[in-house]
């Protein structure tokens, strides 16, 4: 995905899996993707195996939801996004605008990565 528009891919196409230092369970593993995306295991493994198989669960799931064309960084999801940050945070309209207000910040990382699938955001 990433690839074909042009991301260089580091190590080449291989997808890197680390495991966290343990002699006992659970077992905790991270897999890094060809474009440099970073997923950890989401569950107790007890087996070293089953952490590699959750790591790469989750980073399949994230990748294939996060690279679809309607998880694009556009307008209409700035808008929401910045409204339910505000929501959230009981703040006011007008802290959307400032940018050194934490939803000021909010409001230009995301327009400054206009454009850009959610996976990339990350």
């Amino acid at each position: 995905m990433k690839h074909s528009r042009g991301a260089e891919l580091r190590n080449g196409a291989l997808v890197v899996y680390e495991m966290v230092p343990s002699s006992s369970p659970p077992y905790v593993c991270y897999v890094t993707l060809p474009g440099g995306s970073c997923f950890g295991s989401f569950q107790l493994c007890q087996t070293k195996a089953e952490g590699r198989r959750s790591a790469a669960k989750i980073a399949l799931m994230n990748s294939v939801f996060n690279e679809h064309p309607s998880r694009r960084i556009n307008d209409s999801f700035i808008e929401k996004s910045v409204s339910e940050a505000l929501a959230s945070f009981k703040g006011n309209k007008d802290e959307a605008d400032i940018s050194n207000t934490g939803i000021g910040a909010f409001r230009f990382m995301l327009e400054s990565n206009r454009g850009k699938s959610m996976l990339e955001f990350q």
